[in-house]
């Protein structure tokens, strides 16, 4: 996955938790609640895969 796009995914992840977060935080509509966690449970998880794969590129021992 190349140095850009591990970026953006990682914006996203991060967007997606703090939307979630603020969903469940909410006092408006039941509805906002209700799908604040599966959003904010996505957010976290695809930040966990994230850390997950390896850079790149592999650096080389001397």
């Amino acid at each position: 996955m190349s140095e850009s796009a591990k970026n953006w995914a990682y914006r996203i992840a991060s967007g997606l938790i703090l939307i979630g977060f603020a969903m469940l935080c909410q006092p408006f509509t039941h509805a906002l609640f209700v799908l604040g966690f599966p959003v904010l449970l996505v957010g976290v998880l695809l930040f966990m895969v994230l850390d997950h794969v390896p850079d790149g590129k592999l650096k080389e021992e001397d």
